[in-house]
């Protein structure tokens, strides 16, 4: 062989390169860079830097894994107020509502340049697999907003999906309630950071849909109208709001993002100010 020819030593400086080639394609991506690779693609409203600020405080719990094995990580933003409110943020659980990655990522690197009134919990990506294969389902092909586990989710969850949505592939409940990895995740933050308030980032029924107690007043937003669109076995407005009590607002975006972040600014003020209020 060509490698028994070359000197000795000239041998041990390719097995050298050989050895450090494979380690270096085999070295685990950092959580950073895996954050960075996630959210770049999305449109942002601020310098390039803010990412990687961002992305250099992430956090992953430990059950949060895709089908596939990829992270799911999150940015957590303490309030400086001795009791805030907690307000949990998750988006893409529908791998292919691009827009709704946008504005998840607007909101964390806002979140590092103010002084929050509430403590924030940002989860950006849900759906990983889902975000790379460009569908509204996870790797197993299961829609992960209808797989929580709510009490009705074994007698009505998978006969709602064969008669109302007619077998929709895109809509698919799952085989067993909340079995899903990604769903797992997200009910581990829930169990663990106990919001007081929910937004799930949708796209792309340009309403605020809202799983909560039933508003006089709600607030003024010209962006997106509020609605309440209802819940369904499996979905997370109702494993929180109607089981657990905890309001849930579903941002459905439009397919076209705004010139500025002013309207994501006045989305994320006025949640502010709504959590403030008793809403449970």
């Amino acid at each position: 062989m060509w490698y028994d020819e070359l000197p000795k030593m000239l041998r041990l400086i390719c097995l050298f390169l050989l050895l450090y080639s494979s380690h270096a394609q085999s070295e685990p991506i950092t959580l950073r860079q895996s954050c960075i690779n996630s959210l770049q693609a999305y449109k942002s409203f601020f310098k390039v830097e803010a990412l990687a600020e961002v992305c250099d405080k992430v956090e992953k719990k430990e059950i949060c894994n895709s089908s596939n094995g990829v992270p799911i990580f999150h940015l957590d933003q303490k309030s400086k107020l001795e009791k805030p409110k907690k307000i949990l943020v998750i988006s893409l659980i529908h791998g292919d509502e691009t827009q709704a990655g946008s504005l998840g990522r607007f909101w964390m690197e806002r979140l590092m340049k103010v002084d929050a009134r509430n403590t924030w919990r940002v989860i950006p990506v849900v759906n990983p697999d889902g975000v790379k294969n460009k569908t509204r389902t996870n790797q197993k092909g299961v829609d992960l907003n209808r797989n929580f586990p709510t009490a009705d989710w074994g007698d009505d969850a998978v006969k709602l999906w064969e008669k109302k949505e007619q077998k929709s592939p895109r809509k698919f409940p799952g085989f067993e309630a909340g079995a899903e990895p990604e769903v797992k995740c997200v009910i581990s933050h829930l169990e663990e950071f106990k919001p007081d308030f929910v937004i799930s980032i949708h796209t792309p029924l340009k309403v605020l849909d809202f799983d909560g107690p039933k508003l006089k007043n709600p607030p003024s937003y010209d962006y997106l109208p509020w609605k309440s669109l209802g819940n369904f076995p499996g979905s997370l407005g109702r494993y929180l709001w109607v089981e657990r009590n905890t309001p849930v607002l579903t941002t459905e975006l439009k397919n076209s993002l705004p010139e500025t972040g002013t309207v994501f600014e006045q989305l994320q003020d006025l949640v502010g100010t709504l959590v403030k209020a008793d809403l449970k």
